[in-house]
């Protein structure tokens, strides 16, 4: 019995001794607490191994818990390189950098490169940091020394050929994407990023180039389309240009600028029929419901169906008013002109006859509202009233052709139709 004693006691110390190393060599400050429960354990069980005492069954669950198995535990994770202290600063900085406190989170960093020296990781969140804070030239030297210390860290790649993008460094910009697709050639964003930096540099046909590749990885990219549509619009390839929105469009059907595109294109190959039909696809739209109706009264009036183009112009100006003003100076409507004027003079009129109405009514109604004020301060006026009582009298109130009480006749609502009597009632103090 008293060798089990020993050798428990010895287990317990040499734990201890074990915790304190790997607190000076790992800095693991929660050694200090951990070896702090061990030595209260060890103080517990002494006296009671010394004088041959048995020990409560729950001071012997105290001891294995404070004395074995946290210690073990923490042993164990530490040789796994997992050291609790900083595995929690690691996710208060991931929570911060999650709640966008970039402040917070590069103080974080900070702290935890301080512990445990840089690694791609914190670099990277570190680089984003300062990207959100318009900091640029600290957020590329945190990429730079990201991909430093990871050459396969294409996600740095990407976010510093973003950062020199934006500074305007568009070649270094370039190499950057480059880097990052030879890593990860199925990277979306930076295929995307080394399209749209091609273009800005009047480099159409090489940012068609790399759209089509990337479609090898993203066939169902409708952006992709779209792009590729765009840049072959700007080279003049109308035909490649019209089959790539086409697909654009397959794919997301409500992507309206697809179709005004393609009905523009048709309209200017002289294809008005397959235009029409592309501009219709579009009428439900409220932001390109009245320029496709304009470009329907154009391919209309190129057609000389001059009717039908006169209809759609009509919807196109009723839904905005700066479409007046274009088919006043539009000359394809030159034949037109007469019938424009025309509409334009009836709009005025009655915008005039309604502007006309509601000071008319305005006025009634203020006229009525005097005429009640006057009642009642002629009725405060009567004697040989009691106190509290009620008097009625006969006015005259302009009706609407539905009933309507008093309360709901306003500015908007009223509508003359005659006069009739009727009685109010005043209740008078």
């Amino acid at each position: 019995m008293i060798v089990d004693k020993f050798i428990i006691i010895v287990v317990l110390s040499l734990l201890i001794i074990c915790l304190s190393i790997r607190f000076i060599k790992r800095y693991a400050p929660e050694n200090l607490i951990i070896i702090s429960l061990n030595a209260l354990s060890i103080g517990i069980y002494i006296p009671f191994a010394l004088n041959n005492i048995y020990i409560p069954i729950v001071y012997q669950i105290f001891i294995m818990t404070l004395g074995f198995l946290i210690p073990l535990s923490a042993l164990f994770l530490q040789y796994n390189d997992i050291i609790l202290t900083r595995r929690l600063l690691y996710y208060l900085m991931k929570c911060a950098y999650f709640s966008k406190e970039y402040q917070k989170t590069i103080e974080y960093i900070t702290k935890i490169v301080s512990i445990q020296g840089r690694k791609a990781e914190y670099l990277y969140i570190l680089g984003q940091c300062y990207k959100n804070l318009n900091d640029f030239m600290n957020s590329r030297d945190s990429f730079a020394l990201a991909i430093e210390l990871d050459k396969n860290d294409y996600k740095s790649y990407y976010e510093l050929g973003l950062v020199l993008d934006e500074t305007n460094k568009k070649d270094r910009a370039k190499e950057m994407f480059e880097a990052a697709l030879k890593i990860k050639p199925d990277f979306y964003d930076a295929q995307e990023a080394l399209g749209i930096c091609l273009t800005s540099q009047g480099c159409f046909r090489d940012a068609a180039n790399v759209y089509k590749k990337a479609l090898f990885y993203h066939p169902d990219s409708y952006e992709l389309y779209y792009n590729i549509a765009m840049i072959e619009m700007e080279l003049g390839q109308y035909e490649d240009a019209e089959q790539a929105f086409l697909k654009a469009g397959e794919i997301k059907p409500d992507l309206y600028t697809t179709f005004y595109n393609i009905g523009s294109i048709n309209y200017l190959k002289g294809e008005y029929d397959k235009a029409i039909e592309a501009y219709q696809k579009i009428l439900c739209s409220s932001l390109y419901g009245p320029k496709a109706y304009y470009k329907i009264a154009l391919v209309y009036a190129a057609k000389a169906e001059y009717e039908k183009s006169m209809s759609s112009l009509e919807y196109a100006m009723e839904l905005d008013n700066k479409y007046i003003k274009k088919a006043v100076e539009e000359n394809s409507f030159k034949k037109m002109r007469d019938r424009i004027n025309e509409y334009i003079t009836d709009k005025e009129l009655m915008e005039q006859k309604i502007k006309n109405k509601k000071n008319f009514m305005k006025d009634r109604i203020l006229k009525f509202k005097q005429s009640i004020l006057n009642k009642g301060d002629n009725l405060n006026n009567l004697s040989g009233e009691s106190e509290n009582s009620v008097v009625e009298e006969s006015i005259k109130l302009p009706i609407k052709e539905k009933k309507t009480s008093f309360k709901d006749l306003t500015l908007d609502s009223y509508v003359d139709s005659g006069e009739k009597e009727i009685k109010v009632s005043f209740y008078r103090k």
